[in-house]
């Protein structure tokens, strides 16, 4: 990016609020016409034009949070904002530098300014370390890997930011108060490469902070290639971890969770029971860790395949969803149990009269997912069925009561006629179906 876009930029950075992170996007009639920028806006932008000089470029962190080439948060608790730009100099092609800007009785001056040994930023984070509710800066170069980024630290100290000794690589960083003492610790997670295997590394910051230390180490899963989602919040009652979605070489997912043992003074890596079915963490469908009960603990899925005839080439199987709690005693509480279809985005929870004898298939061609009695190897009896009508096409729904609607869909079901002891009420289908 050129200066003459940076007053874009930085009028997208401040004008933006979102909780925990600024973003700024260019469309193509904003980058032919760029407001001008003033008040604070222009002070910055003259700012980083007179300490990186003619034609350096602005540049962007790739990951996390915060994804502006000029991000504005508060560092010091003092209620204004402080300024973080990245850039590369024009001539320097391997040496971004992160520029740290304050403004000091009503004029903006620089605070800091570093320079890196890479060419590009992967993510930038912040955290309260020492517990004093000053934030540190947490950023994360790209190194030749892939894989592996170098962490940097800085301190923000007397109107002035200075760099904390660091040798750590990390391919992500996560931040969280893992230990229940005061201030937070840095978690780095590490995916396996040539040079390093999979692992986490608790990091805290010591006593002169000087320096980070390291409360722990633990082995992460190999075959996980990437992140697909990285949480952090309470895993059980009062304890807070780290829960790692992450995609495998063979396109699967699956779930590591971590947290710090105070009793063995340890990081460990929960390792799911083999033997419990839905406990496996391993999922071929694309679902993620979440608080589904807002309970304040985080649930882990495990989703299967449904039941199907070997022979049936007209219809697909719907997804068997479970979501499981970790508890303090190393245990697996079932949290829900639905049936999901990823396809057409609803999720249903599966009644007690259900359990192990029923499966769902999915028919594309009539946009219908169709629930059975499920017996040994085959399916019996028709037990409800969910119908998706594209609204564009004017369907007649006539037999089906409707469910939920979007802005081109209706979703609507119908009960087929006689008795079944496993039919569902109307008010119970209602009350089980959810859309995703």
């Amino acid at each position: 990016m050129n200066k003459k876009l940076l007053s874009l930029v930085l009028a997208s950075a401040m004008g933006i609020s979102m909780a925990g992170c600024s973003s700024v996007g260019l469309s193509v009639d904003n980058l032919m016409h760029p407001p001008k920028a003033v008040g604070d806006k222009a002070e910055i932008q003259s700012l980083i034009d007179s300490v990186a000089g003619e034609g350096y470029t602005l540049k962007y962190p790739q990951s996390g949070n915060y994804r502006s080439a000029i991000t504005m948060k508060d560092i010091d608790s003092d209620s204004i904002e402080e300024a973080i730009a990245f850039y590369l100099p024009v001539g320097d092609i391997a040496k971004v530098h992160m520029l740290v800007m304050d403004s000091i009785d009503s004029k903006w001056q620089p605070v800091g300014d570093f320079k890196s040994q890479s060419t590009s930023v992967d993510s930038l984070n912040f955290c309260d370390l020492d517990g004093n509710g000053i934030l540190e800066i947490a950023t994360s170069w790209k190194t030749y890997d892939a894989s592996v980024n170098q962490l940097s630290l800085y301190l923000y100290e007397d109107n002035s930011v200075r760099e904390v000794s660091s040798e750590y690589s990390t391919s992500s960083v996560l931040s969280g108060d893992f230990t229940d003492a005061d201030g937070e610790e840095l978690l780095l997670l590490s995916l396996f490469s040539t040079d390093k295997e999979a692992n986490a590394t608790l990091l805290d910051i010591n006593e002169n902070k000087s320096d980070l230390e390291v409360l722990g180490t633990a082995p992460l899963n190999p075959d996980v290639v990437s992140y697909a989602q990285l949480t952090v919040g309470n895993i059980f009652e009062n304890q807070v971890g780290a829960v790692i979605d992450g995609c495998t070489q063979s396109g699967e997912y699956n779930t590591q969770i971590l947290y710090f043992n105070s009793y063995f003074d340890s990081l460990e890596r929960i390792s799911f029971t083999e033997n419990v079915p839905y406990n496996q963490a391993l999922r071929s469908y694309p679902v993620m860790s979440e608080d589904i009960n807002d309970d304040g603990i985080i649930e882990v899925p495990a989703a299967f395949r449904l039941s199907i005839e070997n022979d049936r080439t007209d219809v697909d199987a719907a997804a068997d969803l479970y979501w499981c709690q970790q508890t303090p005693s190393g245990t697996v509480l079932l949290i829900s149990h639905k049936a999901a279809s990823f396809a057409y985005g609803f999720t249903f929870d599966v009644p007690e009269k259900w359990e192990s004898q029923f499966t769902a298939l999915t028919s594309y061609q009539n946009n219908e997912v169709t629930f059975y009695k499920w017996n040994k190897d085959k399916t019996e009896d028709t037990l409800l069925v969910i119908k998706i009508f594209d609204k564009e096409t004017d369907e007649d729904t006539a037999g089906y009561t409707t469910l939920a609607e979007t802005d081109n869909r209706i979703y609507a079901f119908r009960i087929p006629e006689g008795e079944n002891p496993l039919f569902l009420s109307q008010s119970e289908i209602k009350a089980s179906f959810e859309l995703m």
